[in-house]
């Protein structure tokens, strides 16, 4: 993999593949991934591993799973596409920027259109920041690491996308979801959340088109401010003794109710679906 990582470095018109190694692929293709980069940056570590700090550009595929370790940090530039395999993903146990703009955002998709890839593993000690990203075939499981998401799309996960069983969330001006008219969605639930230690914000977003826009199965005083609900056949599904704040919402269908010994408040309710600008918006700006 070094070898190719080397190549794709020094030759920009060749795509290098991350995860390409001598490694067997890994029994289980739900946690894979590997990387292409025809741009610039450096790039160290053995087969499945990113172990220095790394730029990709340009156009990256991802075959099999690849972790980026401890104390390093993979930046993913502006207009980058980001191609998965179906053994494609990442282990997140140091840094992943992604510093997409409006004027180009960085795409993260399966190598065949409608496919799916893993899930984004985000553990303990590890941060992934997002900004003005795409990303559809695979979702994020959050397992002891932060993730701050800004002005990013997420959709078409093979299950649940964004999984949170312990660590720091802070998702704000997204969407998670498709908007109407804009085909089926295939996952299953936009949100589900475990655990008992996580501190999680998904404000001024959009959270739609899923069977479910939230599982409420763990978490205190979670902070779903500001957000619009629709075309979910059920918005907020609870446990006992979790808590919400879902004031200043729109919900297309009415508000939710708590189950037994669960606790949403909803205070200052939107009459009509909050606006991508201005303020209280909701959704990518």
């Amino acid at each position: 993999m070094n070898k190719l990582l080397a190549l794709g470095l020094s030759l920009p018109m060749v795509a290098c593949v991350v995860g390409s190694g001598s490694d067997s692929p890994d029994p289980n293709p739900g946690q894979g991934s590997g990387g292409s980069n025809p741009g610039t940056g450096s790039a160290g570590g053995t087969a499945n591993h990113i172990s220095a700090d790394t730029t990709w550009t340009g156009a990256m595929d991802v075959t099999s799973q690849t972790t980026i370790d401890a104390n390093v940090t993979l930046t993913i530039a502006a207009g980058t596409t980001v191609k998965f395999g179906p053994s494609g993903a990442l282990v997140i146990n140091g840094t992943v920027d992604i510093q997409g703009t409006k004027a180009q955002v960085v795409n993260l998709v399966p190598a065949t259109a409608g496919a799916h890839f893993g899930s984004t593993a985000i553990e303990a000690g590890g941060s992934l920041r997002m900004s003005y990203a795409v990303q559809t075939g695979g979702g994020i499981q959050v397992d002891g690491g932060s993730l701050t998401a800004t002005d990013t799309r997420m959709a078409q996960a093979e299950g649940d996308f964004l999984v949170v069983g312990d660590g720091k969330v802070d998702v704000s001006y997204s969407a998670i979801g498709l908007e109407a008219g804009g085909g089926t969605d295939t996952t299953h639930c936009d949100m589900h959340f475990g655990g008992s230690g996580a501190t999680i914000k998904v404000h001024n977003s959009n959270i739609s088109t899923s069977s479910y826009g939230l599982m409420l199965y763990g978490g205190n005083n979670v902070d779903l401010t500001f957000n619009n609900w629709f075309n979910n056949p059920i918005q907020i599904d609870t446990t006992a003794g979790v808590s919400a704040d879902i004031s200043g919402g729109w919900f297309d269908k009415g508000a939710p109710s708590a189950g037994g010994g669960a606790t949403l408040t909803y205070t200052n309710p939107a009459a009509n679906r909050l606006p991508a600008t201005g303020t209280n918006s909701a959704g990518p700006r």
